[in-house]
């Protein structure tokens, strides 16, 4: 070969070295500025956090020694937005897969404590010694997650953890991070942790509502159960005990490879049912679907219930059927239908939230009359309907209402519930009709 040719061979082979190193070395630059962006996110998520819990509990601290509406009312809002701040803060850590379950409890509690007791005062009552050292508890419990979060920050908010956390994320290796075992002990210092009775989203009386169809209800066996799971489905498909589901309804649990069934221990209910195929293009409409869920919702013994808005996922229609007393349509007692759009068969069913607040209802005869109500509505609005209706309140209670249908200037839809007694407004809603079903926001 001659000379001349070698080093041709030689140039070219050093040029596509060059050319595949400089490469190398510029994704290997890419990554490491990517693994710093996230290390440094870390580290702001730990600060943020670390601030917001010293805000609210320095905000309790003094919110216990104020008894006006007014003050109350401007502290309860920043407990509010800092807790708002802590959770997104604390979502973005990684904090292993058991989460932090009271943590978060605690600071979606903290604000509507605060705002609960807000309204209260400026409706004319005075701060009870109870709230007082309601707040006052959640000071200390604020002070022992502020004093544990800044420990970890001054343990772990460096950039050599950082990255030996992201390197175990990567491998898979989240549950045993130090940062997470430090918080998780966090979640055993919160046991004195106090009980909150008060009317708001997060009260301990309603995340731990005892539902009201089973509460007394007599207890089934584990053979009658799985007869009634098997009632849902055809003698072919056979399905195996799969043990006991706790939770606010306990269950017996029957599985096969197609499908999962959930029966209520107390009163024998069938509250959950989903099957695992794959829905093929879809075939039905909307109105087919509805006549298959009421067949559904017929054959298993559920009179009385209209159906109220859909939305379709997947290719299932999924109907939302609520309890009609009388001329209230309840939606607080509702129950879901999953009708698939190919073949009509149904494969999804939950009734948890019939059967945790249906119950015999003796309504009061309105205060005020539909056409009073209709006065309380924006003249920028026109009534297209008017119905009456029982809907939630945030403090877990129950409302009745005339819920009026309205359309905006430019064809918006808003749904308006109006207190039947007071007349006051208990929600506004805006109603979005898509071809996927309806939804409220």
């Amino acid at each position: 070969m001659k000379k001349r040719t070698v080093i041709r061979i030689i140039s070219l082979l050093s040029a596509v070295i060059l050319a595949v190193g400089g490469l190398w070395i510029k994704e290997m630059s890419k990554s490491r500025k990517y693994l710093l962006q996230i290390e440094n996110e870390y580290s702001s998520s730990l600060s943020k956090l670390n601030s917001s819990l010293n805000n609210i509990s320095l905000i309790l601290e003094k919110t216990a020694y104020v008894n006006t509406a007014r003050q109350i009312s401007s502290y309860s809002a920043e407990l509010y937005s800092e807790a708002e701040l802590a959770k997104e803060a604390l979502s973005a850590l990684p904090t292993g897969e058991d989460g932090l379950n009271t943590v978060y409890k605690f600071l979606s509690q903290v604000g509507n404590y605060a705002l609960s007791v807000s309204k209260k005062m400026i409706s004319g009552e005075s701060i009870t010694a109870e709230q007082k050292q309601n707040l006052i508890k959640l000071g200390d419990t604020a002070r022992t997650v502020s004093q544990a979060i800044s420990d970890s920050q001054l343990t772990f908010n460096n950039n050599e953890y950082w990255a030996s956390e992201l390197q175990s994320r990567i491998d898979g290796i989240v549950k045993d991070s130090p940062l997470a075992q430090s918080l998780n002990t966090l979640e055993q210092d919160l046991s004195d942790y106090p009980t909150l009775i008060y009317d708001g989203p997060y009260s301990d009386h309603i995340l731990n509502k005892e539902p009201l169809m089973t509460a007394n209800a007599k207890t089934v066996s584990k053979d009658e159960a799985r007869s009634i799971a098997q009632s849902l489905l055809s003698k072919k498909s056979k399905l195996k005990y799969d043990g006991v589901q706790s939770g606010k309804i306990d269950c017996y649990r029957f599985i096969n490879d197609d499908v999962t069934v959930t029966v209520s221990k107390n009163g024998g209910y069938l509250v959950y049912m989903r099957k695992n195929r794959s829905v093929g293009e879809t075939v039905l409409s909307y109105e087919q679907s509805l006549e298959k869920a009421k067949r559904f919702m017929n054959d298993n013994g559920f009179k009385g219930m209209t159906d109220t808005y859909y939305y379709s996922d997947e290719g299932v229609c999924v109907i939302n059927f609520a309890y009609l007393d009388g001329q209230t349509i309840c939606y607080t007692d509702l129950i879901k239908v999953g009708v698939a759009l190919d073949t009509g068969e149904i494969m999804f069913y939950e009734s948890s939230g019939y059967l945790t607040n249906h119950t015999e209802r003796a309504f009061e005869t309105p205060t005020y009359t539909p056409e009073q109500a209709t006065e309380t509505i924006s003249t920028d609005l026109s009534v297209e309907t008017i119905s009456v209706a029982l809907i939630p309140t945030d403090g877990g209670g129950e409302v009745r209402c005339y819920e009026f249908l309205c359309k905006t200037a430019d064809e918006k839809e808003i749904l308006i519930y109006t207190n039947v007694q007071t007349l006051d407004i208990e929600h506004i809603y805006i109603l979005l009709r898509t071809d996927g079903g309806t939804l409220v926001k």
